[in-house]
């Protein structure tokens, strides 16, 4: 098992899950959209802008005006993670299922970083689904609130409006910034969190612009490489035929209650168990932990993304 002196995690009732000491915040996906859907993808039919029907007074010919039609289907990937316990681990363990547990724990957690980590990739994610004319690219000059409010304007489905807003903490706090250096605090809206000390859900707010929720995604640009990006989106999908149809995540329909798989095998792979070069199978359970996930954008007028502006600096300590 990989996992230093993990043996410990089982023999105490108080040390049962592992504790991040760095986690990654992710909170947007506590209001992400999720459908279940049938088979291996989900194909959207789309159409190019309608152009406006006639208006007549009299009875000329009215003019055939269809849209272009075109398909994009979005297929299922898997997300996985996995752990192995040796014979030996399991010996030193007085509850072995705590220990299980506690590494399931994990690698459930390791998931949906996978799955964060995926959906803001550069070059596989929601940019590459995003149409070209609603992109605001600022060519690495300064944010400002004009420029948001151009690319948040430039959600046109649904109601015309995005419902949810995401960046990194440094996007978020270039924004703030931009609001104490206009004069005016940043909008909050009201808003459930979850509160460690009573267990439970409970009011709050959090940060908004024109009303929409702005939520954070830290997996955006955490190497440092790729530049910064906000997202504007109108979340969920009704199935309707008009511009309804939003962005959510996939799964298999019969895994919207639970969308993580175990597979645990008898007896781990070892390309050395035997000697070097020579492979074999040592004492334990191998254990996989997977997520049939992907993202769908029913109509492009759901997505548009500002990106690559200078942020604020990070303070020094």
């Amino acid at each position: 098992m990989s996992l230093s002196n993990a043996f410990l995690l089982g023999d105490s009732p108080v040390a049962r899950w592992l504790v991040e000491n760095s986690p990654v915040a992710i909170p947007f996906l506590d209001y992400w959209a999720w459908q279940g859907i049938d088979g291996q993808s989900l194909t959207c039919p789309r159409g190019t802008e309608l152009t406006p029907a006639a208006v007549k007074s009299d009875c000329t010919e009215v003019t055939e005006a269809l849209p272009t039609v075109s398909q994009t289907t979005f297929g299922l990937l898997d997300f996985i993670a996995r752990y192995a316990l040796f014979g030996a681990d399991l010996d030193r363990v007085q509850f072995p299922t705590q220990l299980d547990a506690a590494l399931y724990a994990i690698a459930k957690r390791q998931v949906l970083y996978a799955y964060a980590q995926w959906i803001v990739n550069t070059a596989t994610g929601l940019v590459t689904l995003c149409d070209a004319s609603r992109i605001v690219d600022m060519a690495a000059g300064a944010l400002t609130l004009d420029c948001l409010d151009d690319a948040y304007e430039r959600v046109v489905a649904g109601t015309g409006r995005p419902t949810l807003i995401m960046s990194s903490k440094k996007g978020l706090r270039t924004y703030r910034s931009l609001c104490r250096a206009a004069g005016f605090k940043p909008e909050r809206e009201p808003w459930t969190w979850y509160y460690p000390d009573k267990r439970r859900m409970g009011p709050g707010s959090v940060d908004s612009f024109n009303g929409t929720p702005w939520l954070v995604n830290d997996f955006i640009n955490k190497s440092g490489l790729d530049g910064e990006y906000i997202y504007f989106m109108v979340t969920g999908d009704d199935r309707g035929r008009g511009p309804t149809r939003g962005v959510t995540g996939i799964l298999p329909r019969q895994q919207m209650g639970n969308p993580f798989n175990k597979r645990v095998v008898q007896g781990i792979f070892d390309p050395n168990a035997g000697g070097p070069g020579s492979p074999g199978m040592l004492p334990g359970i191998d254990v996989w932990v997977s997520m049939p996930a992907s993202v769908a954008v029913g109509s492009q007028g759901a997505l548009s993304i500002i990106r690559n502006f200078t942020t604020v600096a990070d303070c020094g300590g």
